[in-house]
């Protein structure tokens, strides 16, 4: 393991003695130990071009596009936006912080590779899959989380992001996006505070929340 890491006294999931690199991914990774070795960190949420039944499914969401990408910047305390031409810029960023998001793994980070982005750079720490994680329920909606939690969601969704793509209403798709990128960072900084989330299964079920217990510090 090289000498930086080594010096941040990171610990190490069992997953990093199953695989050949000397290197830990982020994966490997216990997350207190990813927090402790980033002072700052990069809040991303990616917009698409397509819908994933245009590509050919779930296997291809490498071929989506990027309309827009946003993020926060919690070293600069601003909110970011990215058309498809300026990624180099956000990509730059992800690998000097702390790349955070909501299924940043299984979306935006591939979405985001034809571009670039190599996730062996990146430290990423991803809420959703660390809330599968402690309640073992899989694919946890963010509306979800940001209903118990902040007590609001989010203001569209995915699927009208690539009509407004389509019908040339860039704008309103970076709204949308900095306002998941709000909710994302929100929910992180409460978790982070509180030492938990809550969880409301839907909008009408106010009085059924869970509340979780974090370790995102």
């Amino acid at each position: 393991m090289n000498t930086s890491l080594a010096a941040t006294r990171i610990k190490l999931n069992a997953s990093f003695w199953k695989h050949a690199s000397c290197v830990p991914f982020s994966e490997d990774v216990v997350p207190s130990s990813l927090f402790l070795k980033h002072r700052h960190f990069l809040v991303v949420d990616v917009e698409t071009q397509k819908l994933v039944q245009e590509v050919g499914g779930w296997d291809h969401v490498d071929r989506l596009g990027v309309s827009i990408a946003c993020a926060y910047d919690s070293k600069t305390d601003q909110f970011l936006s990215f058309r498809e031409n300026e990624l180099k810029k956000l990509i730059d960023l992800c690998e000097e912080r702390l790349l955070i998001g909501y299924n940043i793994r299984g979306f935006d980070i591939p979405v985001l590779a034809p571009y670039g982005l190599d996730s062996k750079k990146l430290d990423v720490f991803d809420i959703m899959y660390d809330l599968e994680a402690l309640t073992r329920q899989r694919f946890l909606k963010l509306e979800a989380v940001a209903r118990g939690t902040l007590g609001t969601g989010k203001s569209a969704d995915g699927l009208m992001a690539v009509e407004w793509w389509k019908s040339g209403q860039i704008q309103k798709i970076i709204e949308y996006c900095t306002q998941d990128v709000k909710v994302t960072r929100d929910v992180f900084q409460f978790g982070r505070q509180n030492g938990f989330v809550r969880i409301q299964r839907s909008a009408e079920a106010t009085d059924k929340v869970t509340q979780v217990p974090v370790q995102w510090n």
